[in-house]
């Protein structure tokens, strides 16, 4: 059997309490009740979906009981009863609140249609309400999933980055150690630079695994104790292309395409592998190609030692405006960056 909704009926005069009792008891289950303070008590235990109050009651009044129940249930439909003489005084109610109200003596239809327009809109206020929490309770799991989701692809991409990151290091030692600190200095430039959280993010992975095309250059070319001759250095050119094609058929790699590809070109033009120049570099190659450059001189390398912090800022100033971008060396030289180099870069004061 369907639950009827409840009305609750309040007026100081049985008459009309029970007059509306006898009209609404088929459809609803009508709760009486004599004076404010006992329908607040009533209201304060049981639901109701409309209340039909009489304006002049004594004590708490009809406009004075509205207000405390939008101020307690402020979803209870209320209807003002009044004598033609309150006319006015029900219709400035609704200013308050009051859904509408019924002029005594009230007539059947008129109580049957108000109070059932009452109950619609109560229904379709709890049958809007139930929605939404349906939609959250919804929205919630859907997040949940796609916070499970996110966090098996970072844990895929960075078991991915870590794989390639070791076959690098496998094939040239000198990228050992190398491949992190360039990483953690674009980030720094990067940060420096104004990036937003999100591409440092991508910037610093993509700086990790910069080389990955030397898989594809000969290991005696790598450890070559002297200069490269020319075929060699050619060689050596082909890593960014073979670098960018490694990572072409893995989707979530392809935001670390143009770092891979073109952190070996220089800012006039002269670098490779497509010669471009300027701000046709993208601005996050540019800083990998300058965090690149800075680890390579404060390194020992198979054909020479580390340089000189003093000597590298010289040849930082040099180069700018040719190999580098002028602005990235600005940033690099004016924000103490190069002197917490110690083996590894410590930027913790910074």
């Amino acid at each position: 059997m369907e639950k009827k909704s409840s009305i609750l009926v309040v007026d100081d005069k049985v008459g009309p309490r029970e007059a509306l009792r006898m009209i609404l008891k088929n459809k609803y289950e009508v709760v009486t009740a004599e004076d404010g303070d006992s329908a607040l008590e009533y209201i304060g235990k049981k639901e109701f979906y409309v209340a039909i109050i009489d304006i002049k009651m004594a004590g708490m009044d009809g406009l004075q009981l509205l207000k405390r129940i939008k101020e307690q249930k402020p979803d209870i439909e209320v209807i003002l009863m009044t004598a033609y003489a309150s006319v006015d005084t029900a219709k400035n109610a609704l200013r308050y609140g009051a859904l509408d109200y019924l002029i005594k003596p009230f007539d059947h239809r008129d109580v049957t249609e108000i109070v059932g327009k009452g109950v619609a809109k109560r229904m379709e206020q709890l049958k809007t309400r139930l929605e939404i929490e349906r939609l959250h309770i919804a929205t919630s799991e859907l997040s949940k999933k796609v916070d499970d989701a996110r966090r098996n692809i970072e844990n895929h991409y960075a078991s991915t980055v870590k794989a390639l990151l070791a076959t690098i290091d496998a094939k040239d030692q000198y990228t050992r150690g190398h491949s992190e600190r360039v990483a953690r200095f674009s980030a720094f430039l990067a940060e420096k630079t104004g990036f937003q959280h999100d591409k440092i993010l991508s910037l610093e992975q993509a700086a990790l695994i910069h080389d990955i095309g030397k898989i594809g250059v000969e290991g005696y070319i790598l450890k070559k104790q002297g200069s490269l001759d020319t075929m060699e250095f050619d060689e050596i050119k082909k890593h960014p292309k073979i670098g960018a094609k490694i990572i072409t058929s893995v989707d979530f790699l392809q935001e670390m395409k143009p770092i891979i590809l073109y952190h070996h070109e220089r800012f006039d033009g002269s670098g490779f592998p497509d010669g471009i120049r300027g701000s046709a570099i993208p601005l996050s190659a540019r800083l990998v190609a300058v965090a690149d450059a800075v680890d390579a001189m404060l390194s020992d390398r198979p054909y020479r030692p580390a340089l000189a912090l003093e000597h590298v800022k010289e040849e930082l100033t040099l180069n700018a405006g040719k190999q580098f971008d002028p602005d990235v060396v600005s940033v690099v030289l004016s924000s103490g960056l190069l002197e917490c180099y110690s083996g590894i870069f410590d930027f913790q004061n910074i």
